[in-house]
């Protein structure tokens, strides 16, 4: 358990200071996605080395589980989310120094790395100041700013434009900033003791569907941002309906946070998820039928988005819910993780499947992900009875 125990003030201003900080991360990172693969587009580059260099970011978050743990140990979440955040602007800074596609491999490697850090450490730090009876609504506080600040780049990026480096630049400025409330969230910290490893293999086995909900996400999540508007042309959608699509599929997810979380404080986290999973496999298995329909594709999306989106909610919940100290840093490292991993090979599946089935290749896969993580957690509801919310942590929550 954390060996300080933290005032009222100290742990507000720490939820502030953690939510602020994350959301200029993912503000930043909602411009530079963007506006990198432009850049490359405008440089010549392949679409296929254009998408290669993209997902080296990805791939740098499979190294979080053996250096994040460490990291907290040693510094403790607040230093690891400020260096995170540094590195970011590290990174951003050395690309217009550098413009060449081979040596972007290495720099945006850092980029991912530097801001996946400070998103898990921030995941840690608002787990250990959350009230445990309010846990949900915090974490869907913290989500809907954190995907608002997704939303926002793109919107930034259009305003400020690609023609030249002031974009990044400015990406580099909104990352820099969110050092302030940091610096001035003071002692808002506990330490963790114990075993800060994020031993995988153990947290699969002993919180499975907690664990797997991570690879879901992952794949599910990452298959649809990267390739919904390329369904919707290949499905006859015009050119600015197939954009739209995946804003209303965001809209979806920053809408739902503060309601999932409030669920997620009043119901076992099990069958919130599971009812999620539900509704997402519906959702997308409709989406052929409603894609073409100029209403209903939009409430489709919406809950789409919706019940995607809340199983990162869901899941830091029941991890926060369940885990304590150490084991915190240990099972969030893991999660991340297994969701590099889904991210990682997500768009790979789901666009192999459109290439050998056409455009219904890509809900096929959504459907089959979506129907064996609910089989999964089908089974561990039946054999585990509900868990209720309660002020000290239940070992049993998400098991």
């Amino acid at each position: 358990m954390s060996t300080v125990t933290l005032t009222t003030g100290q742990r507000t201003r720490g939820i502030v200071a953690c939510i602020a900080a994350t959301t200029t991360v993912t503000v930043t990172m909602g411009i530079s996605y963007p506006f990198l693969a432009l850049t490359l587009e405008h440089q010549g580059v392949s679409p296929l080395l254009n998408g290669l260099n993209a997902s080296v970011q990805m791939l740098a978050v499979m190294f979080l589980a053996f250096l994040a743990p460490r990291l907290i140990r040693r510094f403790g979440v607040k230093r690891v989310i400020a260096a995170g955040m540094v590195g970011m602007a590290v990174a951003l800074a050395l690309l217009p120094v550098f413009p060449s596609v081979w040596l972007w491999f290495p720099i945006r490697f850092l980029l991912g790395l530097s801001a996946e850090l400070a998103f898990t450490a921030g995941d840690v730090w608002i787990n250990q100041l959350a009230d445990e009876r309010r846990r949900g609504r915090l974490i869907g506080v913290a989500g809907m700013f954190q995907h608002g600040g997704f939303g926002l780049g793109p919107v930034l990026l259009v305003v400020l434009g690609t023609e030249t480096w002031t974009a990044l630049y400015i990406g580099i400025a909104i990352v820099l900033i969110g050092l302030i409330p940091l610096s001035i969230a003071g002692g808002a910290q506990a330490m963790l003791e114990g075993d800060h490893r994020a031993r995988i293999i153990h947290f699969f086995t002993i919180a499975p569907s907690l664990m797997m909900a991570g690879l879901m996400f992952g794949l599910i999540d990452s298959a649809t941002l990267s390739l919904l508007p390329v369904y919707g042309l290949r499905m006859g959608v015009a050119d600015g309906m197939a954009e739209l699509m995946l804003t209303i599929f965001v809209i979806g997810s920053i809408l739902a946070q503060i309601p999932i979380g409030f669920l997620a404080d009043r119901v076992d986290t099990r069958r919130l998820m599971a009812a999620c999973t539900f509704v997402t496999l519906a959702t997308i298995a409709a989406l052929p039928f409603m894609v073409t329909d100029p209403i209903l594709i939009y409430p489709t999306l919406l809950l789409m988005g919706a019940t995607i989106g809340s199983f990162y909610t869901i899941a830091l919940t029941a991890m926060g819910r369940r885990f304590r100290s150490a084991q915190l840093v240990g099972a969030t490292t893991s999660f991340m993780f297994l969701w590099a991993i889904g991210s990682v090979f997500g768009p790979g599946i789901s666009g192999g499947a459109m290439n050998a089935l056409g455009p219904v290749g890509m809900p096929i896969v959504g459907v089959v992900f979506s129907a064996i993580f609910l089989g999964v957690l089908l089974r561990r509801i039946s054999s585990a009875p509900p868990v209720v919310v309660k002020e000290e942590p239940d070992r049993r929550a998400f098991d």
